[in-house]
């Protein structure tokens, strides 16, 4: 009897999917180990004990190489003689587009292939596995992919952050005219009004006005034919005090985009997965953890919190222990060296931003500005108005200059003040900045190119904490063990 297509979801976009082929991994984020800074954490938590998740395991895949889809802890796990499949980037020659290949070769991962745009190769010899380039109008964010997996049965269409257009989805229509299930992002997490330096009560009333567009979603669901939709990669959560607020003025919820699938599209179905729980044709969802209840998540949110207290303050600790002498000199030093190699590609925009560092070893300011005339660069004379000041905390700097943070996803930990009307420029300045800044890097667990930074005092060196103890330190009472042990013990439902 043929095997099903079988999918657990582990956390955020990283799924375990098992069939005929054997099985495969796709975006390892599976330890509770923060990211962007080290502040954003998994929401709900994962729960798979490692050595579960990784068994008889045969393919890894990496859509791309953001902290949440390619995490290096996560990844430091995983046996090296798995084969490692990435994407990819045949239209970007540059040092960034073979980022996680160089990385992983480091780490000691050798059976690596990378796989063209729109090549099918055979998982197993026996199951098609397609690359899903980035959309061609999203310039701006060439490096994502998804993919396909067409299982006797069972067509799999993963988006994970790969915002589409009509021409990409008329193209995967035009291959594959339906699929029995799809993930696509929940919704992304943004730093409006979350991070802005605005007063409370204005900050609350931005964030309860604050609009769902499901256009992407609407898109996807009508043009590739999805039979099932499972909304995922948007689980994120925020565990120091001084971020707390961001769990609800920063992101969405699963359930919103379901009960909006739901109400327009009543003959699909869609159900939002949690740790743990799995999916197949013939099983439908199989519910090892127990639902959230979204509408009082913020309490789940304090308990998760709570348990992860000790790595929260050690995080933090590790940033304070940051040198913060000499500033000014090695700011000074730092933005010499950006302005010198940084591209001077992709400026399509016009946008000016003051970044001013905060503390009591600090009190300067300098001004990153870009036009399509005059390119890029790094002023540190300019003094004319802005069209948004962003006001670091000097304890980041010091682990930006460090090499312990990245300088591109500063804007998750730091506070943004709006000096103009908001334009879609300046989003399209903030994302350049997040791919550009760190010279090719966007992950602050990769290795920085070592001759760009030799004033770097340790861009490698991460605080050692190891895992979660399941057992013994994330006692649950609503985990099934016999399930996270890979028992078949569990509650169905449709």
């Amino acid at each position: 009897m043929p095997k099903d297509l079988t999918v657990t979801y582990v956390s955020h976009a990283c799924l375990r999917i098992d069939g005929e082929f054997g099985s495969l991994l796709c975006d390892p984020w599976f330890l509770n180990e923060p990211v962007y800074d080290y502040a954003l954490w998994k929401f709900p938590p994962a729960v798979i004990p490692p050595e579960v998740l990784l068994k008889d395991l045969d393919y890894l895949y990496i859509t791309h190489s953001h902290e949440d889809h390619f995490h290096i802890p996560s990844i430091n796990r995983i046996p090296r003689d798995i084969q490692v499949l990435l994407p990819e980037y045949a239209n970007r020659p540059c040092l960034r587009a073979q980022l996680v290949e160089r990385t992983m070769r480091e780490m000691g991962f050798h059976r690596i292939r990378k796989i063209q745009p729109w090549e099918t190769i055979h998982l197993g010899g026996i199951t098609p596995f397609t690359v899903v380039p980035s959309a061609k109008s999203r310039a701006h964010d060439w490096e994502n992919s998804g993919f396909v997996i067409d299982h006797p049965g069972t067509r799999l269409i993963n988006m994970n952050d790969n915002c589409d257009d009509e021409e990409l989805c008329s193209e995967i229509h035009s291959r594959w005219p339906t699929f029995e299930i799809g993930f696509v992002q929940t919704s992304s997490a943004t730093v409006f009004p979350a991070c802005y330096r605005m007063p409370p009560e204005a900050k609350e009333e931005a964030a309860r006005n604050k609009c769902e567009t499901f256009t992407l979603h609407k898109r996807l669901i009508e043009m590739l034919h999805l039979q099932r939709i499972v909304p995922f990669a948007g689980d994120f959560g925020w565990y120091d005090d001084r971020y707390f607020s961001h769990n609800w003025q920063g992101r969405s919820t699963p359930k919103i985009l379901e009960n909006w699938i739901r109400e327009n599209y009543p003959d699909r179905d869609v159900a939002t997965l949690y740790p743990s729980d799995t999916w197949s044709i013939s099983t439908g969802i199989v519910r090892n953890h127990p639902d959230v209840d979204w509408g009082q998540y913020l309490d789940f949110v304090r308990t998760c919190k709570q348990k992860l207290q000790k790595k929260v303050d050690h995080y933090n600790a590790w940033i304070d222990a940051s040198d913060r002498s000499n500033l000014l000199q090695r700011s000074r030093l730092h933005t010499e060296t950006i302005n010198k190699h940084i591209t001077q590609d992709g400026i399509v925009f016009s946008g000016r931003f003051r970044v001013i560092v905060e503390g009591d070893n600090s009190n300067f300011s300098f001004v990153l500005k870009a036009n399509p005339q005059d390119g890029f660069s790094i002023d540190w004379e300019d003094t004319e108005p802005v069209d948004q000041s962003i006001y670091v905390p000097e304890r980041l700097w010091a682990a930006i200059l460090e090499g312990k943070i990245m300088w591109g996803m500063y804007q998750w930990t730091t506070e943004i003040k709006e000096h103009v009307p908001y334009r879609l420029d300046l989003g399209r300045f903030w994302y350049w900045l997040e791919y550009n800044l760190d010279l090719g890097n966007k992950n602050s667990q990769a290795i920085m190119e070592p001759k760009l930074f030799p004033h770097l005092s340790g861009p490698t060196i991460r605080p050692e904490w190891g895992t979660i103890e399941f057992e013994d330190d994330w006692e649950f009472p609503w985990l099934n063990r016999e399930v996270a042990s890979g028992q078949e013990s569990a509650h169905q439902s449709a």
